[in-house]
């Protein structure tokens, strides 16, 4: 997994303390990016991570059973952990293995519906993908940065972010993030934040929709009749450009 980190500029400090003077420039506000680690993720270009394709024709079915599926994806047994979702009386399962490898899902499922996870910080987050009243596609950006600990933790408190890895529940690790793009504006969002933190759509906010980790046993015990997610070739990636 190729992972681009943005380069981090030094800070120079001055000794001693500089009395403030009627002249002084009105101190500029940081943004949300400079808050976090590196400061200036936003100048670094939008070229997409070479190695993980998001998914954006994601197909389904009840199971796994029969498919030819690709060695780099663990089996869909009863311990593998999945991402559901529930919508008009339907369910769908997205299995931990494949989000490991594409990391985002742009779905259509009771509206335009974005899964996606960060293995390194195994922080999840499920989302409506319109935005500014268009649907947006979402790409991996290869980027990783880090959001203050404290925005961390207070979506984390609100639901916003959940936890996860291959069998389940996971505490959240606020190190390198996930950074998304979306296609039409090439805006970069933060996957924990749910928020976009350099571009045109800079301060926008993603709604959140409710989801359940769970395993795969578990959620199929609870859904006899939902709908899992196919691995590659049979759900439909992009490469990132």
């Amino acid at each position: 997994m190729l992972r681009r980190i943005a380069g981090v500029a030094g800070l120079g400090g001055v000794a001693g303390c500089v009395a403030p003077t009627t002249n002084d420039p009105p101190v500029r506000e940081r943004s949300v990016a400079e808050l976090g680690l590196p400061p200036d993720v936003c100048e670094e270009d939008v070229s997409g991570d070479p190695g993980i394709y998001a998914v954006v024709d994601p197909a389904f079915e009840g199971d796994w059973s029969g498919l030819a599926i690709p060695d780099r994806y663990d089996a869909l047994t009863d311990d593998v952990g999945v991402v559901g979702l529930e919508r008009d009386g339907r369910a769908r399962a997205y299995p931990l293995p494949v989000l490991w490898h594409h990391e985002i899902v742009n779905d259509d499922f009771g509206g335009p519906t974005m899964v996606t996870y960060c293995p390194l910080c195994r922080s999840g987050v499920v989302a409506d993908r319109r935005v500014a009243g268009r649907t947006r596609d979402f790409l991996v950006s290869g980027l990783l940065w880090t959001p203050p600990r404290l925005q961390t933790r207070i979506r984390e408190d609100d639901g916003t972010v959940f936890g996860a890895d291959r069998s389940g529940e996971a505490e959240v690790r606020n190190q390198g993030n996930l950074v998304t793009y979306d296609r039409d504006t090439r805006s970069y969002w933060s996957q924990l934040l749910a928020e976009a933190i350099c571009g045109p759509l800079q301060g926008a906010e993603l709604r959140i929709r409710p989801s359940t980790v769970a395993t795969w046993g578990e959620w199929r015990a609870d859904h006899p009749d939902t709908e899992v997610l196919l691995p590659p070739p049979h759900s439909g990636t992009v490469a990132p450009r």
